[in-house]
């Protein structure tokens, strides 16, 4: 029977050396996993705004200014800003929808710049925007 003696050395730096090459790969992936999340959030509710604003749009007696108050009310209860809105009659951008008829298709889309939303501060490597729209016919 052969007897091994384990070496008295020890490893002193081993652990945090392991430590630091670790951390940092495990950071960058907390936080794009953080940001990706981040972004489906806000497209659901980007898209939310958009059907909210639609829906406002249909109604009959309803104007351009009452479709984007409600989806800045809608956003900025969320803490969304810097959002833009588009408001399309039958598949063209119009300044008044009170003007539809019974049957137009009334779009609405809403987008925002990533870098508005992110939770990551000064993210200047997240570019883009986050988009939604919304299509329903006027009542």
């Amino acid at each position: 029977m052969l007897l091994t003696r384990k070496s008295t050395k020890r490893r002193t730096g081993s652990h945090t050396v392991e430590l630091a090459m670790v951390l940092p790969v495990f950071f960058l992936f907390f936080f794009g996993l953080l940001e990706v999340s981040r972004g489906l959030m806000v497209n659901s509710l980007i898209v939310n705004a958009s059907r909210v604003g639609c829906r406002t749009g249909t109604l009959p007696g309803k104007t351009n200014a009452d479709v984007t108050s409600s989806i800045n009310s809608t956003l900025l209860a969320q803490g969304i800003k810097g959002h833009t809105t588009i408001i399309k009659l039958n598949g063209t951008a119009t300044t008044a929808i009170e003007n539809a008829v019974t049957g137009d298709t009334v779009t609405v889309e809403v987008t925002v710049p990533t870098d508005k939303v992110s939770w990551i501060p000064k993210a200047s490597f997240v570019v883009g925007t986050l988009g939604g729209q919304y299509s329903l016919p006027h009542e």
